[in-house]
């Protein structure tokens, strides 16, 4: 018989190990048999020198089984965190390669239509809706133009309905594997940290001026090498707090949203419960706009 601490062997029992973490390793890898009766866990546990109290029995059977559960969790979450990091680098090729597109269509619509200064989106639109015998203001338009330009603006249309539809897969990644982390820096800025960091597990390893300054890498190495004013932030800079901020508060702001993301991704990455993070964050932003200290508990 098998149970989470050791097995029966012959007239006794064999220990799998004294510590929760050996407990644990046990206990993942080895199938538990359904006991015959009622047998007392307990009592053979202490008699067979796992522990000497119930109270010790029942710490060390909580620290396991903690240990096991966020194994099994860190496990799961591991191919999620490989699916965000691959959809990320996906997204930012699609975004290239739309901007790409989208800026030699204007450049091309802009020989015939000189004229009009729109959006690439616009542009798109405007060269999809154009019909043969069209006279344009600028150079002369054929059918043939009008076709391939058409041919052309189909891939950035598609491009941009590939781009939409990928943002939508991460965000529903995200609120999977990191809903605190979304809560406070958004979905696609969440993953775009998880990305760099190369994981989810990774990511909550790092402290918070680590991740206040990540995606910063060629101003932090300016710093180092001609001592210039030390980045205040990298790819966080994308939140709209810390953005839409005044200059003087950017660097409070940053460093505040990157505490809460710390804290945001340790708890995604090893309990999964789903705290308000969001709301404390609006909270001290609004502090920090309008000069105020935080309350005293």
């Amino acid at each position: 018989m098998n149970v989470w601490f050791g097995e029966e062997a012959g007239d006794g029992w064999k220990i799998a190990g004294t510590t929760p973490e050996e407990l644990a390793a046990y206990a993942s890898r080895a199938e538990s048999t359904r006991p015959t009766g009622s047998p007392d866990f307990e009592r053979i546990a202490i008699d067979a020198g796992l522990c000497s109290s119930p109270a010790e029995y029942l710490r060390l059977m909580h620290d396991t089984a903690m240990l096991v559960a966020r194994s099994r969790i860190q496990a799961l979450l591991s191919a999620r965190d490989a699916d965000i990091v691959q959809s990320i680098k996906a997204l930012d090729t699609i975004h290239d390669a739309y901007n790409e597109v989208s800026e030699r269509l204007t450049e091309w619509y802009g020989i015939h239509y000189p004229d009009r200064k729109a959006r690439p989106q616009e542009i798109i639109t405007s060269i999809l809706s154009l019909a043969p015998g069209e006279v344009p203001p600028g150079a002369p338009l054929t059918a043939g133009d009008i076709a391939a330009m058409q041919g052309f603006a189909k891939v950035a249309q598609a491009l941009f309905d590939e781009r939409k539809s990928l943002e939508q897969y991460i965000m529903a990644c995200m609120d999977e594997v990191a809903p605190n982390l979304s809560d406070v820096l958004g979905p696609l800025l969440g993953a775009r940290l998880i990305a760099r960091a190369g994981g989810l597990e990774r990511l909550a390893k790092l402290p918070a001026g680590s991740i206040q300054v990540m995606g910063a890498g060629e101003a932090l190495f300016k710093h180092i090498r001609e001592g210039t004013p030390s980045p205040k932030h990298g790819f966080i800079y994308r939140h709209p707090m810390i953005s839409g901020a005044p200059k003087r508060l950017r660097g409070k702001m940053s460093r505040m949203i990157a505490g809460r993301a710390t804290i945001a991704a340790r708890v995604d990455a090893y309990s999964g419960e789903r705290l308000d993070l969001g709301s404390d964050v609006r909270a001290r932003a609004t502090r920090l706009r309008g000069g105020q200290r935080r309350p005293k508990a």
